[in-house]
């Protein structure tokens, strides 16, 4: 096989459409528009067996003060929480001794080009069931397991409404008996500032992303991104969201509780509706990894899906990765050093 970088809009976003494995996050505008705010250089590998493509491998390349970081996705406060290899759309059909050569062989060419780029810090992580990294670990990479929260649209509604907790099912009653108001949007200001609100808080040492990054991101794929904000009858804001609709429907971001009424539960509920309404098959809702959401999250009885990092790093990586979490973990000195910040 032979790694290359391709540079063809055209041809990376029909792979990406083409591919089980392909999301949002792998799409070409995406991924440029990432490098451009997080300051990160793009690597858009791919792997070929003589003139196929077989596999994609985004990557984001930087060095800062010396220190040679190698990221796909970047790291972004779980805005993107996984990226990695997309595998052609004829990989599921394979037999398991073909995937596992083909996995080789792609393994041995990305690795051959991460030893050229000699890294100190190296981080791949993985679509939801993209699982077999043992490539990978063979080559002396560790692996770090990671979960996120699915719902099975393809039952009946009854089925899933079922599954809920009862006080959850109450919760939602009641706002459905206030009278709210559901509206779709492609604006991201009112969403932006709540969670901006948020991170400001003393107990928050993560400053958010730019809101630049965002509206860059809603004008490439307005029928792909969108915002729900939902109000009661006075039209006061109760709860909001943003979501990727692309594939699969992804509860992306969502503001804290709302001081007052707050009517988060019911809002995902009906962004449940509203997904198996429209077909598609899973419902995600990231954050399954931060234990101060799991009370609310698990509520709805959601699945637990898994996916996979690979990474490795060296003793400059390792002591990089401490001075970021003990040092300058605070949101006034990430602002000086860190682009994507506001």
């Amino acid at each position: 096989m032979v790694l290359k970088l391709v540079n063809d809009r055209e041809i990376w976003d029909s792979f990406v459409d083409a591919s089980p494995y392909g999301l949002l996050f792998h799409k070409w505008d995406y991924l440029t528009i990432t490098a451009q705010h997080t300051g990160y250089r793009l690597l858009p590998y791919g792997v070929y067996k003589g003139e196929e493509l077989v596999c994609l491998a985004p990557l984001y390349f930087k060095s800062t003060h010396g220190v040679k970081m190698l990221f796909s996705p970047p790291p972004m406060q779980a805005v993107i929480p996984y990226q990695g290899l997309v595998l052609a759309k004829e990989f599921d059909a394979l037999k398991l001794g073909k995937k596992e050569v083909v996995m080789d062989l792609v393994a041995t060419d990305l690795s051959a080009e991460i030893d050229a780029i000699s890294p100190h810090y190296f981080s791949l992580v993985l679509v939801p069931g993209f699982t077999d990294v043992r490539q990978f670990l063979w080559r002396g990479y560790a692996p770090k397991v990671h979960y996120t929260y699915t719902i099975d649209l393809s039952r009946s509604t009854e089925g899933i409404w079922g599954d809920f907790h009862y006080k959850l099912r109450n919760k939602i009653r009641r706002a459905e008996k206030a009278g709210m108001d559901l509206v779709r949007s492609t604006d991201i200001s009112i969403l932006y500032t709540s969670l901006a609100e948020r991170f400001s808080q003393p107990d928050m040492n993560i400053p958010m992303v730019s809101k630049r990054y965002f509206e860059d991101l809603f004008r490439a794929y307005p029928d792909h991104l969108a915002t729900y904000y939902l109000y009661d009858h006075e039209g006061t804001l109760t709860g909001a969201v943003a979501t990727q609709e692309y594939r699969r429907f992804l509860l992306w971001m969502g503001t804290p509780r709302i001081e007052g009424i707050s009517a988060n539960e019911y809002l995902q509920w009906l962004l449940v509706q509203r997904a198996r309404a429209r077909g598609y098959q899973i419902f995600e809702n990231i954050g399954a990894n931060t234990p101060e959401l799991n009370f609310f999250k698990a509520k709805f009885c959601s699945d637990l899906g898994m996916y996979m990092e690979v990474c490795q790093k060296d003793m400059v990586g390792t002591l990089a990765e401490w001075a970021y979490s003990s040092v300058i973990n605070k949101p006034w000195l990430k602002r000086r050093v860190i682009s994507h910040i506001d």
